[in-house]
């Protein structure tokens, strides 16, 4: 009796051992759902700085001042020292202020600054919450009960109890598991006293230890379904950094595109001055032959001429000056902004290229680079994913319920709880039980309504891939015939403008010979001076036209970010906006030691 005795405490402790193994390794599997999202490259350390540092300070943050309303368009200066350092310099004459800007400086400051950038800085850090509520769903629970219960009832039968108190306390821990599997376990301790004759023990102590488990095995079951919420969260956090990858995209296109228009309208600027002082010197010319051979009509021709190009001159200030404007705008720097009276001279040349790329290898080069690295098509490929998902979990609903459930309870009974506890420790009193359930839904036309729904989804996500692929091709092959057009033009324009500069040099030199000065001799100058112009205005205008579409075909490609200029501007920001949000060192101990601190370890 004795050996059978010890043999059932031995299968009872190798029960309770197998039941803590199990807890222990549904803990562990519970908590192995890592919401670990992204990858730690300089486009999500730029981000994340971003998102840290919050929205740019300004004199007026919330527009709270309607007396001081341009406070709201005002950057407001701060402690730290500006990155990149500006030479502002200031004529002694007119005071007016100059700011010397190259295009690396001005995508630095676009990109630290940019309200645009900064909007939609917030949207990953906000996904990424939602990947932590989503793992949060995996967290174990902790509960508890207390109760207390006095029952006074009538008896009809001395097998029933009258009288009867009841206090009870309850505490245990439950978790879901990536696999589906529901578990808890519980500690619960009972005080029970009644009235009910033949009672051997009026007043005991019932403590009991729990554990159960529901492991789905068709419908919810395994961790393609259950992590299919955390799964689809990760997919909608990449989705929003590419979303906050295409604006900052988009702003250093819209940098660089404004930067190079600010070129060509100075240096345009710069044109229609020579003009107007050529023009001015033709009629000073055509004033001083009045007394010789100068006609009324010829001096009024010259006039008109000087006053039209005079007229496009105040036109061409102006376009300088709104070019300006948008580039400030994206620039958004306490030093240089919408509000700020600056004057910005471009300090970065547009580059020519020599060699006249291939068309046919440029374009599949350019086009096999944007399907992979296009953000646009990259989170339509996301949307798939995502589609793709929701439908292996709606064909899992689809399936019928079956679970395996089990339970073991060890329980003790004694009028005193130390020796009811004992009982539970020995293993004296447990139950198994373990079962099946199985549900089937007759009809089932939700599910199905559901599951057709999702892959409706999928294939609309597939078209819309494809759709969103072939617009950007074909934005893609636009910037590649614009880059290959504008070199040829670049080409063709210098040789304009060499031979209408010649043309204009000679009739200048035959001036000088003439005897005699006729109408058509300066009719042909005054078009020679306007040809000559015209030819350094287009010969510019395809030089910009060549850097603007190499800047649009990075955007489109999806490279702008991995070119050398933006690669060193975001490293820049990263780096400043960093060293601004790091906490403040404390403060060292004042004097001298005279024995050095005890480690933590002594």
């Amino acid at each position: 009796m004795a050996s059978y005795t010890r043999s059932a405490r031995i299968v009872h402790s190798l029960g309770v051992l197998s039941a803590f193994c199990a807890i222990t390794s549904l803990v562990w599997i519970g908590g192995c759902v890592s919401e670990r999202v992204g990858n730690e490259s300089l486009v999500t350390n730029y981000q994340r700085q971003l998102a840290l540092a919050g929205p740019q300070a300004r004199h007026d943050v919330n527009a709270a001042s309607p007396e001081e309303s341009l406070d709201l368009l005002t950057p407001a200066p701060t402690d730290e020292p500006p990155v990149p350092d500006l030479a502002i310099a200031a004529d002694p004459n007119t005071g007016e202020k100059t700011v010397p800007l190259t295009l690396e400086q001005a995508i630095t400051l676009s990109l630290a600054n940019s309200p645009e950038i900064r909007v939609l800085s917030f949207d990953p850090e906000i996904a990424r919450q939602g990947v932590i509520a989503a793992v949060g769903d995996f967290d174990a629970t902790a509960f508890s009960r207390i109760n207390y219960e006095d029952q006074d009832s009538p008896q009809n039968s001395i097998f029933e109890a009258g009288q009867a108190e009841t206090r009870l306390f309850e505490s245990g821990v439950k978790q879901k598991t990536p696999l589906g599997t529901e578990w808890s376990a519980s500690y619960a301790l009972a005080r029970i006293w009644d009235d009910l004759f033949g009672r051997t023990l009026p007043t005991r102590y019932e403590p009991a230890v729990i554990f159960e488990i529901k492991q789905p095995l068709l419908r919810d079951a395994w961790d393609e379904v259950n992590l299919a919420g955390v799964n689809i969260a990760k997919l909608n956090y990449e989705a929003s950094l590419l979303g906050f990858r295409e604006r900052a995209e988009a702003v250093s296109s819209a940098v660089t595109v404004a930067y190079w228009r600010l070129v060509q309208a100075r240096k345009d600027l710069q044109v229609q001055q020579q003009l107007v002082q050529q023009t001015d010197e033709t009629l000073r010319k055509v004033e001083g032959r009045r007394d010789i051979d100068a006609t009324d009509v010829q001096i009024k021709q010259a006039q008109a001429y000087a006053l039209s190009r005079r007229a496009a001159l105040l036109e061409q200030r102006k376009r300088v000056v709104d070019v300006q404007d948008t580039l400030a705008r994206l620039i958004a720097d306490p030093r240089i902004n919408t509000t700020s009276e600056l004057q910005i001279a471009p300090a970065t040349e547009p580059q020519a290229i020599e060699e006249l790329p291939e068309l046919a290898a440029a374009t599949d080069r350019a086009l096999a680079t944007a399907m992979k690295q296009n953000p646009q098509v990259q989170r339509a490929q996301l949307g798939v994913e995502v589609a793709r998902i929701n439908v292996e979990v709606a064909q899992n609903q689809k399936m019928p319920r079956l679970d395996l459930v089990a339970s073991t309870r060890a329980r003790g009974l004694a009028r005193d709880h130390i020796e009811a506890h004992d009982q539970i420790e020995g293993v004296d009193y447990t139950s198994y039980a373990v079962g099946l359930t199985f549900e089937y839904p007759l009809g089932n036309r939700q599910r199905e309504a559901e599951w057709m729904r999702r892959k409706l989804e999928r294939r609309k996500a597939v078209s819309t891939l494809h759709s969103t692929a072939d617009e950007v091709a074909i934005s893609v092959k636009e910037s590649v015939r614009r880059v290959r057009t504008s070199i040829e033009e670049a080409r063709i324009q210098q040789a304009a403008v060499e031979a209408a500069g010649a043309h204009l040099a000679t009739l200048e030199q035959a001036e000088q010979i003439r005897d005699k000065l006729t109408p058509e001799f300066l009719l042909v100058k005054l078009q020679a001076q306007e040809t000559y112009a015209q030819s350094q205005r287009a010969r510019t205008a395809a030089l910009i036209e060549l850097n603007v579409a190499a800047a649009e075909l990075a955007q489109h490609t999806g490279t702008i970010l991995d070119l050398r200029m933006v690669q060193s501007s975001l490293t820049t920001v990263v780096d400043t906006v960093s060293e601004q949000n790091k906490p403040p060192e404390p403060e060292k101990p004042q004097g001298p030691r005279t024995f050095p601190p005890r480690s933590p370890s002594l």
